[in-house]
């Protein structure tokens, strides 16, 4: 449990980090740029580790993950940062995930999860739903791509979802051929695929697409450089969260890691309040409580 509490808190400074330099560099620009700070600070980590082999069965499982999970899931994250605001994106993002993860691993593998495991799971969607689905309050500028966002959100979800599956596919690859990776070097292999795919599609939009697309709708610009929220951005996301991630997918199934990485928007509300002046009211507090209450019972509950 606590590679997949740890993924959570990385989660939400990204979540804050990502949204900001989304508006400041634009949704497709700044996830790209995100991705190519990862991709240098992961390869030279990997190298102090050792080699990795690319043609394994498990690298090429990871490598599949990572366009889904890096490339898809990213790109619709980074897209909906600007429209919905970091709580509501990782509320849709994050709750959507553990359904998507836990249909396809069944698929790919053949795991189950525990009727009281998804009974904890279920709570813990619940208390971020409660906490995160009332009150939210949309400017002029968020409101302007709202489903636009929230489809996005749901394309992240998807990502997400489906690339934490994939990835515990290759750990069924990893064990029956004895191959062995750490998670960093785990990341970095997902992570090439993913980088490879976010600037492509920065590009095409770029070439074909208008401007509010890649500025974030519209969304006003924040004061100060946007470097040191890019820098966030990378770190806590692709790097020390997707490390963790990846941690804790080796330990336990994908729906379980979903659901505990589910309390990230719970996370992110402290720090909505200090960056961004954002109070919330009493059904949110309430709802942190039960979804907190689920991660414990879940910890409880055998792997």
């Amino acid at each position: 449990m606590l590679p997949a509490i740890l993924t959570a808190l990385f989660f939400a400074a990204s979540g804050i980090c990502g949204r900001r330099s989304a508006v400041v560099y634009g949704s497709l620009r700044g996830n790209a740029l995100r991705l190519l700070l990862a991709a240098a600070a992961l390869g030279m980590a990997g190298c102090l580790i050792g080699p990795v082999d690319f043609d394994s069965r498990t690298a090429h499982r990871l490598l599949v993950s990572g366009v889904v999970g890096f490339g898809l899931g990213d790109v619709g994250l980074f897209l909906a940062y600007p429209r919905l605001g970091s709580r509501l994106t990782l509320l849709i993002n994050l709750c959507s995930a553990p359904l998507f993860g836990a249909v396809v691993e069944r698929w790919l593998t053949g795991a189950r999860v525990s009727g009281a495991q998804s009974a904890a799971g279920l709570v813990i969607l619940a208390g971020v739903g409660l906490a995160l689905g009332r009150g939210l309050r949309r400017t002029p500028h968020e409101a302007k791509g709202f489903m636009p966002g929230v489809l996005a959100a749901l394309v992240a979800g998807c990502g997400q979802g489906c690339g934490a599956a994939l990835t515990r596919w290759a750990k069924v690859a990893a064990r029956e051929d004895g191959v062995h990776l750490a998670p960093l070097q785990e990341a970095f292999v997902r992570v090439l695929p993913g980088l490879a795919f976010g600037v492509l599609v920065w590009w095409i939009f770029r070439k074909f697409s208008p401007v509010p697309l890649l500025e974030g709708a519209g969304s006003p610009a924040l004061k100060g450089p946007g470097w040191p929220w890019l820098l966030g951005a990378a770190l806590f996301g692709p790097v020390l969260g997707v490390t963790a991630f990846q941690w804790a997918l080796g330990l336990v199934p994908s729906a379980i890691v979903l659901s505990v990485t589910a309390t990230t928007p719970i996370l992110v509300m402290p720090l909505a309040m200090w960056l961004e002046r954002d109070r919330p009211d009493q059904a949110a507090v309430v709802g942190a409580l039960i979804a907190v209450a689920g991660v414990v019972w879940m910890g409880l509950l055998p792997a």
